[in-house]
């Protein structure tokens, strides 16, 4: 039986102090009774090392707002308010709350919780329209972290195995394509921005570092990274790990390869050109027994084009919008959702009766634990992320590194090891709760969670329900009436 699969978490304190959403202060009148750090759960209240008759400073950061300290001081000596730096942090879609409970994760390993309850809206576009079905949650056996039955993550890269033939002797003839087993549905893309978007020698220790502490947590997972061929990653020491590494090669006019580093790795990604089965081919000759990913931004004719690689036999085809997760439709000037596009091109492959012929990755927006599973119920097979894995490095999202301005978390002196465990750290939170909505659903596996619509809710369809019946104009009526 094989070994069930589990991420050891250790919780990793920050280089830097995160900004947090509020700012306690802790009055004259402070009595040092203890009572706040007694009733506070966050560990925000605690003595001094030091001098234990005396409080310490609150640890701002880890404040939920949940006010029990308030509450319970004696004095009502404590002051909370918001604070002044944690509402410019992000924008629109990456909020301050996304940025600071992947800070949390990071650091904890654990679920994220909020002591004042959910404030957030329950409606929005994207992803914020969906909701999980949780039918099958007052059954405790089916919670993957504390019950008894074990819950799968495991997820397959290639094209699924069709039905086997046997000869005479009972020996297999058919063709097994290869495939590649991932033990949860996550693998890391090419950073957004920053010196890792465009290789440049006076920026090598950023990527030395960051890039090193993500192939070690990649390796450590069990999972892949998404590596440009032209970042000079693999001259960095990092051949060792080339099993874990998919190299990203977008140039493909140059036709120029690293053989003996394609020759390394168990899949290679393309970008998408008119000509790039001819690239393929190339790809096959040095090495026949790859997976090949080809990389097609979503938008227009995005189903005919997955249609025509699929027939063409490409094993993976990587999905991706912009990192807030929308696209463009040029020909109708019309925004398109990550949400909605997976599942039409989901839906499209499922009508052609070749969904298994090709393996889905979709990338861009994936913000959360939740993005993932909501990705997979509208049709991926799993998914890319990227800029959470900065923030597992304590990236505050400032975009001063597009500049060329210095970081004010300096990113490039990052210790590979601490900032792989954070990553680590970060990925055990998500799978925790892709489990505990798995559970709550009912279902031992993520692969049975793929295009599965009718686990969720969709704002669109509950609209359409309730308002089109009352709002409907009527099209035909009797002429006596």
């Amino acid at each position: 039986m094989p070994r069930k699969y589990s991420i050891e978490v250790i919780p990793t304190p920050p280089r830097h102090t995160p900004i947090g959403k509020f700012e306690i202060e802790r009055g004259a009148d402070c009595i040092n009774c203890g009572r706040c750090a007694i009733v506070c759960i966050y560990e925000v209240h605690k003595r001094q090392e030091e001098d234990l008759r005396s409080m310490a400073e609150p640890v701002e950061y880890r404040c939920k707002g949940c006010f029990s300290c308030i509450q319970e001081c004696p004095r009502a000596t404590l002051t909370i308010r918001e604070g002044t730096d944690y509402s410019r942090l992000g924008d629109s879609y990456w909020t301050p709350e996304i940025i600071n409970t992947n800070w949390y994760q990071a650091e904890t390993g654990k679920i994220p919780v909020s002591g004042a309850g959910y404030r957030g809206p329950f409606s929005g576009e994207g992803f914020d329209s969906m909701w999980t079905d949780m039918s099958e949650i007052v059954r405790p056996t089916r919670d993957g972290i504390h019950g008894r039955e074990y819950i799968s993550t495991v997820v397959e890269i290639g094209r699924k195995l069709p039905a086997i033939k046997f000869d005479s002797h009972g020996e297999i003839v058919s063709h097994i394509p290869p495939t590649l087993n991932v033990p949860l549905p996550i693998i890391f893309d090419t950073l957004p921005f920053g010196a890792a978007k465009h290789f440049d020698p006076t920026f090598l220790k950023f990527d030395e570092n960051v890039y090193g502490a993500m192939a070690k947590a990649a390796s450590d997972l069990g999972t892949f990274m998404i590596v440009n061929a032209g970042d000079g990653f693999k001259s960095e020491g990092h051949r060792g790990q080339s099993s874990h590494i998919i190299p990203h090669i977008s140039d493909l006019t140059s036709h120029s390869f690293d053989a003996d580093w394609i020759k390394a790795c168990k899949m290679v990604e393309l970008e998408y050109e008119e000509d790039v089965l001819s690239v393929v081919n190339e790809v096959k000759t040095l090495n026949p027994g790859s997976i090949i990913s080809v990389r097609v931004p979503f938008g227009d004719n995005v189903e005919g084009i997955v249609e025509e690689l699929t027939y063409a036999g490409i094993e993976v085809i990587h999905l991706y919008v912009d990192r807030n997760g929308k696209a463009v439709n040029q020909t109708r000037k019309k925004r398109l959702l990550i949400k909605d596009m997976t599942q039409k091109v989901h839906g499209h492959l499922v009508d052609l009766k070749i969904r298994d012929d090709v393996t889905l990755i979709v990338s861009g927006g994936i913000a959360m634990a939740e993005h993932v599973a909501k990705a997979i119920i509208c049709g991926a097979d799993l998914t890319a992320i990227d800029l959470p894995l900065l923030f597992a490095l304590e990236c505050r999202y400032c975009k001063d590194c597009q500049e060329d301005l210095a970081c004010p978390v300096e990113l490039k002196d990052v210790n590979p090891e601490w900032g792989a465990q954070r990553i680590i750290n970060l990925i055990g939170a998500w799978r925790n709760q892709l489990i505990e909505i798995l559970g709550a659903m009912g279902l031992r596996e993520v692969r049975r969670l793929r295009g599965e619509v009718g686990r969720a809710i969709f704002l669109e369809d509950i609209e359409k329900d309730t308002f089109d019946k009352v709002f409907a104009r009527r099209v035909s009526y009797d002429a006596n009436d």
